[in-house]
């Protein structure tokens, strides 16, 4: 296997000096710690514009804990959580943003290679996911306001406006019964996790966090992102009605946010930072760790940008977003192999 090549770029500016800017494009698909990953690239930059979080070096003084950015203090990295990938509940179509006029929409397509994509929201719209209702659950921005919205993902422009006022709600996600939709509410306080009721519309404050994670199974809890006090991204297991909650992840050098449940329940996918070998500097990898905490596994190191997992319906692959592997990089989707037991 290739090592990972870095080009370096040379900006000329006209005037009595020149100028020389240095940048980083890595064009192999793979880093060496992922040999056995079987990667392989879902969309083409050339006909896609898909969308990602942005990272960014943090701003020590900036209260994290009011915020739905992860945040890793010893690092001074923090990033952008929107959840922007899905997979259809049988596992055949994908679910993505893309930035056209200014706006960003929600494509779907098959999960193969080929096939074209189809625009099914119209709005300005982000934190979306794929209920098992066939319906996509978005979070609508308007103005200064993020509204709960949902939209058939297969057919017409309809669309149900779920939650309202002058908030920012984010992050939503279907119960399986699809009684409820679970979301992210930010507030000047800081953000909080909020049920509301298909059928009367009732509104309940379940617990702090965000990016809701559920549970098959257990309508009662789910796993959730919480920005500590001392500077870090950590996933908690909440159980809203008995009042019981459980740290999960937790580490003094990397935070972990954007969690999703496998469907054997055994595992959760997660966003991590870390420093890569390759570039030294900090960057998104995918994490995996099971439920009770053990095993935490690195599986991407590409000193890229790997971001927003999201599991196949059959559990043994991965589709995440990736600046990998193009000379401009541009975020494409990825699916790797998942082979752990």
């Amino acid at each position: 296997m290739k090592t990972l090549t870095k080009v370096f770029v040379c900006i000329g500016i006209t005037s009595a000096l020149v100028s020389c800017k240095t940048s980083y494009v890595y064009m192999e698909t793979y880093s060496p710690e992922e040999s056995g990953l079987n990667l392989v690239k879902i969309t083409d930059e050339a006909n896609n514009s898909v969308v990602a979080g942005s990272s960014f070096k943090a701003n020590m003084y900036f209260d994290f804990t009011k915020t739905c950015q992860g945040f890793c203090a010893n690092s001074a990295f923090a990033w952008n959580t929107n959840s922007l990938l899905d997979v259809s509940s049988d596992g055949t179509q994908l679910a993505y943003c893309t930035r056209m006029n200014g706006q960003d929409n929600v494509m779907v397509r098959s999960t193969g290679s080929q096939g074209m994509a189809t625009q099914r929201t119209f709005r300005n719209v982000h934190s979306f996911s794929w209920g098992n209702d066939g319906k996509l659950y978005f979070s609508d921005i308007n103005g200064y306001s993020n509204y709960i919205c949902s939209t058939n993902a297969h057919s017409g422009s309809l669309m149900d406006q779920l939650t309202n006022g002058s908030v920012n709600d984010l992050d939503p996600v279907v119960s399986s019964d699809g009684k409820h939709v679970f979301f992210t509410r930010l507030t000047p306080t800081g953000p909080s996790i909020w049920s509301i009721n298909r059928q009367n519309g009732t509104l309940t404050s379940c617990s702090r966090g965000y990016s809701p994670c559920l549970i098959k199974g257990d309508s009662n809890a789910y796993y959730c992102v919480r920005n500590s006090s001392s500077g870090r991204s950590e996933i908690w297991y909440v159980d809203y009605v008995k009042g019981q909650e459980s740290l999960i992840l937790s580490d003094a050098n990397r935070s972990f946010t954007n969690p999703k449940l496998s469907p054997d329940g055994k595992w959760i996918v997660c966003v991590g930072n870390s420093v890569s070998n390759i570039s030294n500097k900090n960057n998104l990898d995918i994490f995996v760790v099971r439920t009770d905490g053990s095993r935490l596994t690195q599986l991407t190191f590409h000193p890229g940008t790997d971001t927003s997992p999201a599991w196949a319906a059959d559990g043994r692959s991965i589709y995440f977003i990736s600046s990998r592997a193009n000379k401009t990089n541009s975020y494409n989707i990825w699916r790797m192999n998942f082979d752990l037991e």
